[in-house]
């Protein structure tokens, strides 16, 4: 077990240092570190030093000393010199071998992986990405000044500058240590970690998989109840679940009020609308053909039903007729409804299924509504669900009670969030799939197929609602049961 319960990396002038909190229920080791203020020589500690960072920290932190604290209270410090060496010589002997090793790095910015056009690399422990994708990935703006030999990069607020290969950086004018930029084969690289964190990004290194998740802050806005909402149409408004709506303004039931103001946290980056944004990009230049029909306003419409009609998700018709949640609509009005045909593609047999993108294609297909034959694919047993909700995935029901049991016995005699690879068949197409059987939150078909709430089928690149992140264990399903794994 651990003795420190939580580390923290800070940049001073002098350069970076690492601060390890002690568990203070570890009283035994405590007591050995002599915590009435005397100094300690027990080996144990560089022991314990050394442990907790080669496991939990990325080698790219390229710390010099790391301060033992109990509360606010300095322990002592380990010099990480050699301690650095020791642990990270692999990555650092020399550049073509650091370079060697950054192949299978892997850089994920809320959940979606990136790809670069040099590979990242590790160099003396800090991992570089090339400086032109800060501005892609990020949405910074980068500029070069040839005469200074200066990098900036600016996102919102947040100004970074530093001089090609120095060591110190300014972020909003504020002095900081920085690793020195390279050049790989004329490409400019720039430290992942201190231009992630500079712009407010959390990063995060799994040594296990080598992989760099990094992940944008929450933000807060406010809603304001007005006559119509519901927090279905909330949630998807903005992208967020109910329960997360409800978790965060402690809501102990479904009802709203007029004019009451309601906090909705949700990460910068995924958003139905701005993934919405996406998807009208990519499919503008894409294989995919969408025409557009024309819907004239009848009495008893909303956006929804229409929606459902048309098997278009709500936000994308609001989107593309420059709508709003609160737009209202007029008898004889005329809406554009896009249509999308989306092209067969080839499986790997007869056994597996298309392995279609959930925001491009597969929600097209199994749209809001739409009743599919859901086949398990270790036991080969079948039964019939109806979507009735969900935007980042499927949400789903049992269509009648003996679907639901027979879901259950595919399960083990239990719901579970255990997730399972499937086949959905609907309209003639067959389709590659994820699904737990888990029932939560919201329920459409009450009383007639006994069970509680809606299930969770993932498609290529869908999302969890929680935090609009993917599931890897639901995509790496998903591709057996499209055979590519």
């Amino acid at each position: 077990m651990d003795i420190f319960i939580k580390h923290k990396i800070v940049e001073t002038p002098d350069g970076t240092t690492i601060l390890l909190y002690i568990d203070p229920n570890q009283t035994e080791f405590a007591q050995e570190l002599e915590l009435n203020g005397q100094k300690s020589d027990n080996k144990t500690l560089e022991v314990e030093v050394r442990n907790y960072i080669s496991r939990k920290l990325h080698p790219n932190v390229n710390a010099k000393v790391a301060k033992v604290m109990l509360g606010s209270l300095l322990i002592a410090s380990v010099t990480l010199t050699e301690l650095a060496e020791s642990t990270y010589a692999t990555d650092v002997s020399s550049n073509k071998q650091s370079q060697q090793q950054s192949t299978d790095v892997k850089v994920i910015l809320d959940g979606k992986v990136l790809s670069f056009p040099q590979a990242p690399i590790i160099k003396n422990g800090s991992t570089y990405i090339p400086i032109r994708s800060v501005s892609e990935a990020y949405g910074a703006t980068v500029w070069w000044n040839g005469d200074s030999k200066t990098v900036g990069i600016e996102k919102g607020d947040i100004n970074i500058a530093f001089n090609f290969g120095s060591s110190v950086a300014r972020v909003n004018g504020e002095q900081m240590s920085i690793p020195p930029s390279i050049n790989i084969d004329g490409t400019v690289m720039v430290p992942l970690r201190f231009i992630s964190t500079a712009l407010g990004l959390s990063v995060d290194w799994d040594n296990a998989t080598r992989t760099v998740s990094i992940n944008s802050p929450l933000k807060e806005t406010t809603h304001e109840v007005v006559a119509g909402d519901t927090l279905w149409g909330i949630s998807q408004k903005y992208g967020v679940t109910i329960n997360g709506i409800k978790q965060t303004n402690n809501l102990n039931s479904d009802t709203l009020y007029i004019g009451q103001a309601l906090k909705i946290q949700n990460q910068t980056l995924t958003a139905p609308n701005e993934q919405m944004n996406l998807i009208i990009q990519q499919q503008t230049s894409g294989t995919d053909s969408a025409s557009y029909i024309t819907h004239v306003i009848q009495k008893g419409d909303n956006m929804w039903d229409l929606g459902v009609k048309y098997g278009v998700p709500m936000y994308e018709l609001l989107k593309v007729n420059n709508m709003t949640q609160n737009s209202p609509l007029s008898i004889g009005q005329k809406i554009k409804v896009p249509v999308y045909q989306i092209p067969v593609q080839p499986t790997v047999s007869e056994k597996h299924g298309e392995y279609l993108e959930w925001w491009t294609e597969a929600q097209y297909i199994f749209s809001i509504g739409k009743v599919a034959k859901v086949t398990d694919m270790q036991t080969g047993k079948s039964f019939m669900v109806k979507r009735t909700t969900g935007a980042n995935h499927a949400d789903n029901e049992p269509l009648t009670a003996i679907d639901a049991a027979i879901m259950k016995q595919v399960w083990g005699g239990t719901y579970s969030w255990k997730t399972r690879p499937v086949i959905v068949e609907v309209d003639g197409r067959r389709l590659a799939a994820s699904m737990s059987s888990m029932p939560h939150d919201v329920e459409y078909i009450k009383g007639e197929n006994n069970f509680n709430g809606h299930f969770d089928i993932h498609f290529k690149n869908s999302t969890r609602h929680k935090d609009g992140l993917i599931d890897h264990d639901h995509q790496a399903k998903i591709k057996i049961a499209a055979g590519l794994a």
